[in-house]
């Protein structure tokens, strides 16, 4: 027998389930006759009595599911997602878990995945997502599957708990250090439209320009899809504007690949032709040239946060609602062209003559 369950334990031991239950618990309330014979049964089929057996009767896997987005090529090209499942597997390993990776959906069904989560592969799930379309979170719940929540939907209230940022407020203060570089035409590029975080960034960059008292202007906003191709093709339109912007703002980091790429093919500069914000801070757009401004997400952060919300839930019962918001920064560097400024600023001042320098009339 390979997999020894609670039931054959009391078969074979001539007890009841419940019996078997507070012997493998370490009960007191069993004669001791019945208690030998319960753990012969489980010696005698190479269970442990202790850690193995306790596994059966509290069906624990020690198995996380770490569940992304559908499309696998976000994990490898955008590296957010490799960062995050950096701190849930740190996580995991302190305290004894294994994180499984599981991409999405894809092609399987609905049904086929309800039955995956029914059939208790691993104990909970680390779910990151903020996809409007994605229904895994509802099928967690159908299934009772103890989960935790990267990125937040708030249209979606049954989320227990959740890790994720104020993405309104991080987009607003990346656009409202443009304008205080005094920038007055600011595009836009977006992610993809089924992502919550897609709309509130869009909202924070209103917010800023209303705030002011900048139009906005629907030709200034550019509907990307997270990727540099995307970044590369609606600078291009923007470039080809009657009037061009002196600034961007990208809803992530690898966007502003393409927007670099096709800022130098017209023979421009960035930031004297095209001042440039991102957003996640990531370690592989560090290799962007000029060095990139941008907002940091503390994405391994997140990872670690929601892995222990979910871990506390296991094993302690813990399922008070719990919405974690983590602050991120403004990162200044060379794109945005605020050095650039502060430098000719000290040197304006250093030329200028000092009080000593002017000559007294005679």
């Amino acid at each position: 027998m390979s997999q020894l369950t609670i039931e054959d334990i009391a078969r074979i031991a001539g007890v009841s389930r419940s019996t078997v239950s507070r012997v493998l618990n370490g009960q007191p309330n069993v004669r001791p006759s019945v208690r030998d014979r319960v753990q012969e049964v489980i010696n005698s089929y190479g269970y442990a009595p202790q850690a193995a057996a306790r596994q059966l009767v509290m069906r624990k896997t020690r198995l996380i599911g770490l569940i992304l987005p559908d499309n696998a090529h976000h994990l490898f090209g955008n590296p957010i997602f490799a960062e995050i499942a950096r701190g849930v597997s740190q996580v995991c390993a302190q305290r004894g878990y294994t994180p499984m990776l599981f991409i999405g959906r894809q092609d399987m069904d609905e049904a086929t995945f309800f039955s995956l989560l029914r059939g208790r592969h691993f104990d909970g799930v680390v779910l990151i997502s903020s996809d409007r379309q994605d229904r895994s979170a509802a099928m967690l719940r159908e299934a009772g599957m103890p989960y935790v929540r990267v990125g937040h939907d708030p249209e979606d209230d049954q989320d227990l708990q959740y890790v994720d940022v104020d993405n309104v407020a991080a987009a607003r203060v990346a656009v409202e250090h443009l304008i205080a570089l005094g920038h007055r035409r600011i595009a836009m590029l977006k992610g993809l439209a089924k992502d919550v975080c897609t709309h509130a960034r869009l909202e924070g960059y209103r917010q800023a320009l209303a705030a002011a008292g900048l139009p906005f202007d629907e030709a200034l906003v550019g509907d990307g899809d997270w990727t540099p191709a995307s970044g590369y093709a609606w600078t291009r339109r923007f470039l080809d504007l009657p009037e061009p912007p002196t600034a961007l703002f990208s809803s992530n980091d690898m966007m502003v690949a393409g927007v670099v790429r096709a800022v130098q093919e017209r023979g421009l500069k960035v930031p004297d032709d095209l001042a440039i914000v991102g957003f996640d801070d990531l370690l592989q757009t560090t290799m962007i040239f000029p060095e990139l401004t941008t907002i940091r997400q503390p994405c391994v952060e997140m990872g670690t946060r929601a892995a222990e919300l979910l871990l506390d839930q296991l094993e302690h019962n813990r399922r008070e609602r719990a919405q974690i918001i983590l602050p991120t920064s403004l990162i200044i560097r060379e794109s945005c062209g605020y050095r650039r400024r502060v430098a000719a600023s000290v040197e304006v001042k250093a030329a200028a003559p000092t009080a000593g320098d002017l000559q007294q009339p005679s």
